[in-house]
């Protein structure tokens, strides 16, 4: 009888429902990361640590799992590599019935590339955002450098997503097999006159002692270190002066929104405060010029204050003139600030619920929607 017809079991069931939640995670973190709006970061965020859960599990299969899913089984000299690639050209590829040379490269870049992503974030989230395992360890600096390795190795990830879908379609024509079908129902046919190889077994104890105790590693060790303080931020004592003073005609801004210089100048000049005379006697004056001056943006590591260091030369004193702020707002409608809710830009209290912390967390915006006029 014919072999031709004959399958064989290559893609275990574990490793086909990796394969494809890894897809859906991949693509919901790309498109929350580069078109939701800011305030979906928590998302974004745990979609990262499933992205973080998976490749756990599919470093560890790749030691423990069945025959074509462990890593020694897709490791191929140079000299095969080549030989595989002078095939593709030629129309007569090599015959693999796990990953090809070239589809091993990708596993091994995608994989390489997917910890890249991972790790990049984390640094990102606890340098930028204060967020995280790593909020308390990372300084905004070191953040930002995360963030710009996380936007690249993003793009380089689509690229190679690419490849991969233009890789499975070259290979599907001309082994005429579909390969897609082959990782939904895990089977790939026996040509004719071929052998099934002999398949070394799932370690089940071994995969499942290395997964357990990699995830109870990075679960302990990450709830530990998220309880170290966000270096971004120090003990601030509330000035009841600051308070009481300045919450007659205005929200109360946190020091941290501007530099001292700008502090220093808004309080030398009250007389003229916005178009105001919000003049005091010099007692209450230095009280909280002082303090303004002691909190301001350049005692502390967040967001908003490294950004908001650069002010406007002509508008010193106003944050809403600064080029973070007006980036940051850039896709605002106008009606939006002209809204009862807000009623100015200023009023940064209407959009960020954590505004007298300084913090400004993405996933603590809500912007609060207009009604329109009948």
């Amino acid at each position: 009888m014919s072999n031709k017809k004959q399958k064989i079991r290559i893609w275990d069931l574990p490793t086909r429902i990796y394969h494809w939640l890894q897809l859906l995670v991949v693509v919901g973190a790309l498109l929350s990361g580069f078109f939701a709006p800011e305030w979906w970061l928590g998302i974004h965020v745990w979609l990262g640590y499933g992205l973080i859960a998976l490749l756990v599990f599919r470093i560890a299969w790749g030691f423990f799992g069945p025959e074509y899913s462990r890593f020694s089984s897709f490791i191929f000299s140079p000299k095969t590599l080549i030989s595989h690639i002078k095939g593709i050209k030629e129309g007569k590829p090599l015959h693999f019935f796990g990953h090809n040379p070239l589809g091993a490269l990708m596993i091994f870049a995608l994989i390489a590339v997917l910890l890249g992503i991972s790790l990049s974030g984390l640094i990102n989230l606890g340098g930028v955002e204060n967020q995280g395992a790593l909020a308390g360890f990372v300084d905004y600096a070191t953040g930002d450098i995360a963030g710009k390795v996380h936007l690249f190795l993003a793009f380089a990830l689509i690229a190679m997503i690419f490849l991969h879908i233009l890789g499975v379609v070259v290979e599907g024509k001309i082994s005429k097999s579909n390969l897609t079908k082959s990782m939904i129902d895990g089977d790939k046919p026996l040509l004719e006159g071929e052998k099934a190889p002999i398949l070394r077994p799932t370690l089940f104890v071994p995969a499942i002692l290395s997964i357990a105790g990699i995830g109870l590693i990075l679960v302990v060790g990450s709830v530990s270190m998220s309880k170290v303080p966000a270096s971004g931020f120090i003990a601030m004592p509330i000035s009841q002066t600051y308070q009481s003073e300045c919450s007659d005609c205005h929200i109360i801004y946190h020091p941290s929104l501007l530099p001292k210089n700008s502090w220093a100048i808004m309080m030398d000049d009250l007389s003229e405060h916005f178009g105001e005379d919000a003049s005091l006697d010099d007692e209450t004056r230095d009280i909280i010029a002082n303090y303004l001056v002691r909190y301001s943006a350049e005692n502390w590591d967040s967001e908003a204050a490294n950004n908001l260091l650069l002010v406007d030369k002509e508008k010193p004193i106003q944050i809403t003139a600064t080029a973070y702020w007006k980036l940051r707002h850039a896709k605002i409608d106008e009606e939006v600030f002209k809204s009862k809710p807000v009623r100015t830009a200023a009023n940064c209290e209407a959009c960020h619920s954590d505004a007298k912390t300084g913090r400004f967390a993405d996933e603590n915006i809500s912007i609060p929607k207009p009604k329109k006029q009948p």
